[in-house]
């Protein structure tokens, strides 16, 4: 055994002694550079050093990353001075100086492509990727993590490619294209239990939950984040360990189980705060702030969400950002203070158009679309190679052949004629796919200027709205003011039918479960009615429905809940909103109950003639309907529908 065999052993024996704290690694590590005198070494132990600060002490972090490269530089090694800079730059990302971890990663990523080291390429072009997606810029994000897969599927490291799936899954759940991610994240999670990879399967089990958990999906969300504690904990992985805590706990919450999922948020929110982890503090006050508010407790809510809106403004996480700011508004809606709720939702709206925006959005389709284009000229190029050889094998063959039929005139016409065919096909062919190829680029070219229709349209209703609250601020009559607000409650259920086709990918159909939940949820916070006075129940079979429908149901629905909001339940009485919509035998069913005080006996005398009333027969008429009103402990409106078109999905 050679002097440096025994060095490396010698190295990782330090490390295995103290496996279980990190701190207890890092006295290793140091102690390495105490006895060690070999450059290669003493590379090693800064740069490992250099990795465990990141998070937690990157001003550390940044000079042990600069002795590595000293070293590196000293040895004249490319390898190791790529991972100098490297280490560096992932260190200036954790410090939230994008412009010095650019820099660093750029000058890595340089050296080797010098010595055409693909494989450390990639994993540099993967840390460009996520500075760019934790300040919001995903058209950035992507394009680098595509590039990262390029260069991993040509080295054909299973581990590092099932990463960038991981990663790109990742992007799109944040731009809250659920399919896309949920595509790559299957992808990712293959390969990784295809290489027996623990840590990449609790990688994906993570944010597998947290997708769940972002499409209220609470259940599974629960179920996902107890499977990835298991495997946090038998890795021993602690801040794994805080996080899927912190999954569960916010899982909890939305299930209602409040003072479980407090012990859990408090005891997660001390241990990351010690060791630095600020990733976990994210949902971590999110979730305390969430508890608090649903118990009526709003000023403490509001504590926890301002630390969430500080530490996220600190680590420069917009997304993080965009949401503590709706949830501070939403905070003082419920205490009564409107002006605070309206600057902090006009700062919420304002961060998510930035991030949202349409250029970001045909940038990112983009870059997918210049990737798959990639995948296919491959092919395509060796196809044509296959192709190549096939053709000087048969000129060769053919060749061979003329020796043998040289006198035969007839069968040298038939070729000729054979040929002639060959080539009229051929053309035909390319014919056909030209057009093809022209017509797939007008309807993405229609896709998006329909996107582009609907995001306008959106835009306008919400002016309008915005124009009607404006409005009411100086209308001193109380009829007056009920009447514009109905007017708004109108206008939004509309501008939520449009806001969901520009950020969907299918433009011919809503998804009514989401749909009858954003606008329930509108009507109760216009009314400012609190869940623990007036409790709403959904039992919205997963339909998707075409616009032309939707419209008018969504309008009814909005005049059937208004009216049980303002009338079945006087005065501070409590209650239930019960809102039920399935498919069965062709006819749509539609149903909202309400417990309150019923319908007076004059109902049909004075409410026949109002707006809203005409509305709901009108639209009922048109799409040949069916309305029965009882008024059986408390008020039930059945309607029945048969005039209506799905959407496709």
């Amino acid at each position: 055994m050679n002097s440096r065999q025994f060095q490396i052993i010698m190295l990782f024996n330090l490390l295995s002694l103290s496996a279980k704290s990190q701190n207890h690694e890092l006295d290793s590590l140091r102690n390495v550079l105490i006895i060690s005198k070999t450059d290669s070494l003493l590379f090693d132990a800064n740069r490992l050093i250099a990795t465990r600060l990141w998070e937690s002490d990157p001003d550390s972090a940044i000079l042990f990353g600069q002795n590595a490269l000293e070293i590196a530089r000293r040895i004249n090694d490319p390898s190791k001075i790529a991972m100098g800079f490297q280490s560096i730059g992932v260190a200036y990302d954790y410090k939230d100086n994008l412009d010095s971890c650019l820099f660093f990663l750029n000058e890595g990523l340089a050296v080797y492509k010098a010595a055409r080291n693909e494989e450390g390429a990639s994993h540099i072009l993967s840390d460009i990727a996520i500075a760019y997606y934790f300040r919001g810029n995903y058209e950035l994000a992507l394009r680098n993590h595509f590039a990262a897969l390029d260069l991993r599927q040509k080295t054909r490291n299973k581990r590092f490619i099932a990463v960038s799936y991981n990663n790109i899954g990742l992007v799109y759940r944040s731009r809250k294209e659920y399919k896309n991610a949920a595509a790559y994240y299957q992808k990712s999670l293959v390969l990784k239990k295809e290489i027996n990879d623990e840590q990449g399967v609790l990688n994906s089990l993570i944010n597998t939950g947290s997708a769940f958990q972002s499409q209220g999906k609470y259940d599974s969300a629960l179920f996902y984040a107890d499977e990835s504690l298991k495997q946090a904990i038998k890795l021993n992985a602690d801040n794994d360990i805080l996080a899927a805590n912190a999954n569960k706990a916010a899982a909890m919450v939305n299930l209602g189980q409040y003072d479980e999922a407090m012990l859990i948020l408090k005891e997660v929110e001390k241990k990351s705060s010690e060791k630095n982890f600020k990733n976990n503090l994210f949902s971590v006050y999110e979730s305390l702030g969430d508890v608090y508010s649903n118990k009526g407790q709003f000023a403490e809510a509001s504590v926890y969400y301002k630390l969430g809106l500080a530490i996220s403004t600190q680590t420069s996480r917009a997304e993080q950002k965009s949401i503590f700011l709706k949830k501070i508004a939403r905070n003082f809606f419920n205490i009564g203070d409107y002006r605070q709720a309206y600057l902090y939702s006009e700062q919420s709206k304002q961060l998510t158009d930035t991030l949202f925006t349409d250029e970001n959005s045909r940038q990112i389709n983009e870059m997918a679309a210049i990737y798959e284009t990639g995948q296919k000229e491959k092919r395509i190029e060796k196809l044509n190679n296959d192709n190549m050889i096939n053709a000087t094998l048969a000129e060769r063959r053919k060749r061979e052949r003329n020796y043998f039929i040289i006198a035969s005139v007839f069968l040298l016409g038939m070729a000729g004629l054979a040929y002639v065919a060959y080539k009229a096909s051929r053309k035909k062919k390319e014919l056909l796919a030209a057009q093809n190829t022209i017509i797939q680029k007008s309807l993405a070219e229609n896709e998006f200027l329909m996107k582009e229709i609907h995001h306008r349209v959106k835009n306008n209703l919400q002016v309008v709205s915005s124009l009607l609250k404006l409005q009411s601020y100086y209308i001193k009559d109380e009829q007056a003011q009920e009447a514009v607000r109905d007017s708004r409650n109108r206008v939004q259920s509309m501008a939520l039918i449009h806001q969901n086709l520009y950020q969907d990918d299918n433009l011919s159909g809503i998804d009514v479960q989401d749909y009858i939940s954003k606008l329930s949820e509108n009507l109760f916070q216009s009314y400012n009615i609190h869940p623990h006075r007036i409790k709403l129940i959904k039992e919205i079979e997963p339909l998707h429905l075409d616009v032309d429908t939707v419209v008018p149901v969504g309008l009814i629905l909005n005049e059937l809940v208004t009216n049980s909001l303002k009338y079945a339940f006087p005065g501070e009485k409590e209650g239930a909103i019960k809102i039920m919509v399935k498919e069965e035998n062709g006819i749509l069913k539609l149903n909202v109950y309400d417990n309150g005080s019923g319908l007076p006996d004059d109902f049909y005398t004075r409410f026949k003639e109002t707006f809203g009333y005409k509305m709901i027969q009108t639209f009922i008429q048109k799409m040949k309907g069916e309305i029965k009103v009882y008024s059986e402990e408390g008020t039930k409106v059945e309607i029945t529908i048969t005039n209506y078109k799905p959407g496709i999905v």
